[in-house]
């Protein structure tokens, strides 16, 4: 943990390892009546007694800690970049290394909810592959008029970038190695938090091993912190503005926002956009991408876009593009990554006029 300190304030680095701690207690815990339960102490069931191959619960602990640990690589010819998919795929432990000029990441599987946070949803790698592309970033943040800058630098070179709900977090990594200045959110749970500090350490050090000094100052002003949707914003923000002392960019809110997945849950759609329009700057672009995962009615789904306008957003639905679902055996609409560009309204110049007045 120490290690990671760096990429989070002291109030989440203290929540952190205090949940870290209620977890070691519970380990030993587990591992203290496994002991037991291998000396016929504990019950006596015949599914207890006799598979040469089964494992202790510390075991299949252990196993787990070894397969969260995973790469990604974006790629020009597949929308799917390299790695990430099929229960199967074991090749994600040493993905090939992509195209030429791809973006190479690692990734944390968190171990909490399981069937959310430890896949790789499709909309994360469509989003991921998308904007480590420099033209295809260009084309679906458009309306933020980038450029790739002086000394060719990527579209999101120093541009303020926040992912929600993130997971695993590939589109936050993705635009930290394109030199975003990047904050990553989601829950309120440490482990998932933890995980996404973990992220941060091993791609920044990849990029001091391969002297990437171009995206190396703004990657080390990358944080993570949690942030439940509806639910102040201040903390966010604090971790966006934390390693600057201009009073002007203090004020500054995000010029990227990316939701990937987030909209399985609809009774949460209000919450998500609430937090969005409050993050996102006047002249910002947030992306939300979805699949259909079968959990709750699709078409109360695919009300986000509709919710969205409600919010006072303006919304370009994007064309659907078809991506392999994260599972074997999974239906291909779980895999079908469905695009929605937001934008704030264009502020006339009478009201542009009243808030400057406001504030002087």
């Amino acid at each position: 943990m120490p290690e990671l300190k760096r990429w989070m304030s002291e109030d989440v680095y203290l929540w952190i390892k205090e949940g870290d701690e209620k977890q070691e207690r519970l380990e030993k815990e587990l591992e203290e009546n496994a002991h037991m339960r291998l000396f016929g102490e504990v019950g006596s069931d015949s599914e207890d007694e006799g598979d040469e191959h089964d494992t202790s619960p510390i075991d299949k602990t252990e196993k787990k800690k070894k397969q969260r640990i995973r790469k990604w690589s974006s790629s020009l010819t597949s929308s799917d970049g390299v790695g990430g998919f099929h229960s199967t795929d074991s090749s994600n432990q040493n993905c090939q290394d992509g195209d030429d000029g791809a973006i190479q990441i690692v990734y944390i599987l968190s171990d909490s909810y399981e069937g959310f946070g430890d896949v790789l949803w499709s909309s994360a790698r469509y989003v991921a592959n998308t904007i480590s592309n420099p033209n295809q970033c260009l084309d679906l943040l458009s309306p933020l008029q980038l450029t790739t800058g002086n000394g060719n630098h990527h579209p999101l070179h120093a541009r303020s970038f926040l992912e929600v709900g993130a997971g695993a977090g590939v589109p936050s990594w993705a635009a930290l190695k394109c030199g975003a200045n990047v904050v990553c959110t989601d829950l309120s749970d440490t482990n998932r938090i933890r995980s996404m500090a973990e992220c941060v350490e091993r791609n920044v050090r990849q990029l001091v091993a391969n002297n990437e000094t171009d995206v190396l100052t703004e990657a080390s002003r990358a944080r993570v912190c949690p942030h439940d949707w509806g639910s102040s914003t201040e903390g966010v923000l604090r971790a966006l503005h934390s390693s600057s002392d201009d009073q002007k960019e203090s004020q500054r809110l995000f010029d990227v926002i990316i939701a990937a997945d987030c909209c399985y849950m609809p009774w949460w759609h209000k919450e998500l956009l609430e937090s969005i329009y409050n993050l996102l700057s006047d002249k910002g672009v947030a992306i939300i991408a979805w699949a259909l995962h079968g959990n709750t009615d699709d078409q109360d789904v695919m009300k986000i876009v509709d919710r969205a306008r409600d919010r006072g957003f303006v919304v370009e639905v994007l064309d659907s593009q078809q991506l392999t679902p994260p599972k074997a055996g999974m239906e291909a609409k779980q895999g079908l990554v469905h695009i929605a560009r937001l934008t704030k309204p264009l502020k006339s110049a009478s009201s542009a006029d009243e808030e400057l007045a406001d504030v002087i």
